[in-house]
């Protein structure tokens, strides 16, 4: 048999009722477009006779892993579609829009094995955004936010090209492997405005602090003299170190001196004087908070005399 044209890879553990709206999303997609494969990481709720009652309409393999990327890397194996689909336990995929993907892969040069690894993303629906987030990416825009994994369709040869996802990254492998893609010009990016599924939010990469991401993107920035790679910087070096001061991090003294010198926000000079005093971040922010409450008394907002 053919390999399908799409792989489905869910990861899940002790998901619960959430699962079931996934599993029926992916299901009700046209069938000749795709396979399934739910990786469950030792669930001991309901989730595993959930999946056993679809039969023959999904896979699935259940086993302790090391986390959701561990479990991602394990559905790039032991699936074989040309291009591989991660939808969270909580997310739906929309009606229809594994057809509509398919005419956009069925649009892309065709050059047989000297075709270049390319990268599909569209958009997600997301109940804090009043839009479809987050339309058109770049490099520069990949550093301060992220793409849902929701919204992409990665060729299987970009994980052959760059490796899987890095376990490092215990909640932002995504963004790091993402960075990878965005930095390697033998990878076509490619935007379709299309919305891809509703993203439910609130999983572990908002939830549970990376501080390994943090600091190896802080690492990046203060290294980099590329002029490119400065835009928007103070916003996110901001991000960057409050995320580590937060998780209680180190940040070696080069690091700091180095960003006292850059154009950063007060906030972030802040953070880097009371690191340097050895100040905790629940103290930082009472200084903040301090500091907020003085300067509206010296500045007071002046109230609008309306007609």
């Amino acid at each position: 048999m053919n390999p399908p044209l799409i792989s489905v890879i869910t990861p899940t553990f002790n998901s619960g009722p959430k699962i079931a709206a996934t599993v029926a999303s992916v299901l009700s997609q046209r069938k000749d477009l795709y396979e399934y494969l739910v990786i469950d990481g030792g669930s001991t709720d309901d989730t595993l006779a959930y999946l056993r009652a679809q039969g023959s309409a999904l896979r699935y393999l259940s086993e302790p892993d090391e986390g959701i990327y561990d479990g991602m890397n394990k559905g790039i194996r032991l699936t074989s579609g040309e291009f591989l689909y991660f939808l969270g336990a909580g997310d739906r995929l929309l009606p229809g829009v594994l057809e509509a993907v398919a005419g956009e892969i069925r649009k892309l040069p065709c050059e047989g094995q000297t075709s270049r690894p390319t990268l599909l993303y569209g958009n997600v629906d997301w109940s804090i955004f009043s839009r479809p987030y987050d339309e058109r990416f770049d490099r520069s825009k990949l550093r301060h936010r992220n793409i849902c994994h929701q919204a992409i369709f990665y060729q299987r040869s970009v994980f052959d090209r760059l490796g899987f996802y890095d376990t490092t990254y215990q909640s932002l492998a995504d963004w790091e492997f993402n960075i990878r893609c965005f930095n390697d010009r033998g990878i076509r990016k490619r935007y379709i405005s299309l919305r891809i599924a509703d993203y439910e939010g609130g999983g572990k990469s908002t939830t549970a602090p990376d501080s390994a991401f943090f600091r190896m993107q802080l690492e990046y920035l203060l290294s980099d003299p590329c002029a490119e790679q400065r835009t928007n910087l103070a916003l996110v070096l901001d991000e960057a170190v409050w995320r580590l001061y937060e998780a209680g991090s180190y940040i070696p003294l080069r690091w700091k001196v180095t960003l006292l010198k850059q154009n950063c926000s007060a906030k972030t000079i802040c953070l880097v004087v009371c690191s340097l005093c050895g100040l905790s971040f629940a103290r930082f922010k009472q200084i903040l908070a301090f500091g907020v409450a003085l300067k509206r008394m010296i500045f007071p907002r002046r109230r609008e005399h309306r007609l």
